[in-house]
C-alpha cells in the first residue's frame, strides 16, 4: 500500500513537472517579449518626443526667426504669406516675378516668412499642412522652395473645403525638384507641424492680423502691385 502511494506521488510529481515546465518556459518567453516590446516602444516614443521638441524651432536652413532668405543685397524685402490665402496667391502671381527679377539682379534680397494662420479656411487644416510641406521641401532642397511655393499657389484649393492631399503635395514637391522618400515621409507625418504652429502663434503675438504683409526693410508696403513694391524699394535706396 505504501509503495503504491509513493509511486503515485512520484508519478504525479513527474507528471506535474512535464506539464508545468513548458508552460513556465512559455510564460517566461512571453514576458521577455513583452518587456522588449515595451522598451522598444518607450525608446521610440522618447525619440519622437525629443524630435518633436527639437523641431519646434526653425530648421537650420531657416533664419533664426523662421524665414527663408534668398539673395545677397543690402535691402531685404520680407514677404509674410499663407499658402491658403487667396490674396497671397494673387500677389505671388502678379508681383513676385518682379521681386524675383530684382533678386536675381542683385538689387534686393527676399525673406519669405510662411505662416499657418488660416486653418479655419479649410476642412482639414490645409494652411498648416501646406506650411509643413514647404518646410519639408526647404530642408531637402532650399533652391526648390520658390518653385514649390508657386506650384502651391497655382493649385490652391477653394476656401471652406479640403486642401490638397498629401499625395498631391508630394507630387508638387517632386515636380519642383525636392522628391524622395524622406520628403514624402516628412509631408505625411507632418514632421514640422510643431515649428509651423509655434511660428504662427509667435507671428500673431507680434501683431500679425492679416496676410500677405510685405516690408521693405522695416517699412510696410501698402501698395502690393509691382509698381507699388518697386517704388518702395526705390525709396529704400536699392534702385537708383
Amino acid at each position: 500500500m505504501g509503495k503504491n502511494r509513493s509511486g503515485r506521488t512520484v508519478a504525479r510529481a513527474a507528471h506535474g513537472r512535464r506539464l508545468l515546465t513548458p508552460a513556465r518556459v512559455s510564460a517566461a518567453v512571453l514576458l521577455t517579449a513583452l518587456i522588449v516590446v515595451i522598451v522598444v516602444a518607450f525608446v521610440a516614443n522618447q525619440r519622437d518626443r525629443d524630435r518633436a521638441e527639437a523641431e519646434v524651432g526653425p530648421p537650420a536652413v531657416f533664419t533664426s526667426d523662421g524665414r527663408l532668405h534668398f539673395g545677397d543685397a543690402a535691402t531685404t524685402v520680407t514677404v509674410i504669406t499663407d499658402f491658403q490665402c487667396p490674396v497671397c496667391k494673387h500677389f505671388a502671381a502678379i508681383t513676385e516675378p518682379t521681386l524675383n527679377d530684382l533678386m536675381h539682379a542683385g538689387t534686393i534680397a527676399v525673406d519669405y516668412d510662411t505662416v499657418a494662420v488660416l486653418d479655419g479656411a479649410s476642412t482639414d487644416g490645409y494652411s498648416s499642412r501646406a506650411a509643413n510641406a514647404g518646410t519639408c521641401v526647404a530642408v531637402a532642397n532650399k533652391d526648390a522652395w520658390l518653385d514649390f511655393a508657386q506650384r502651391l499657389f497655382t493649385a490652391q484649393p477653394l476656401e471652406n473645403g479640403p486642401g490638397l492631399t498629401d499625395d498631391r503635395l508630394i507630387e508638387l514637391a517632386t515636380a519642383a525638384g525636392a522628391g524622395g522618400q524622406d520628403v514624402g515621409e516628412c509631408i505625411r507625418s507632418a514632421r514640422y507641424a510643431g515649428f509651423g504652429e509655434a511660428h504662427g502663434k509667435a507671428a500673431i503675438k507680434d501683431g500679425l492680423n492679416h496676410v500677405p504683409v510685405v516690408r521693405v526693410g522695416d517699412q510696410t508696403v501698402e501698395n502690393l502691385t509691382p509698381d507699388g513694391v518697386q517704388a518702395a524699394i526705390t525709396r529704400a535706396g536699392a534702385v537708383k
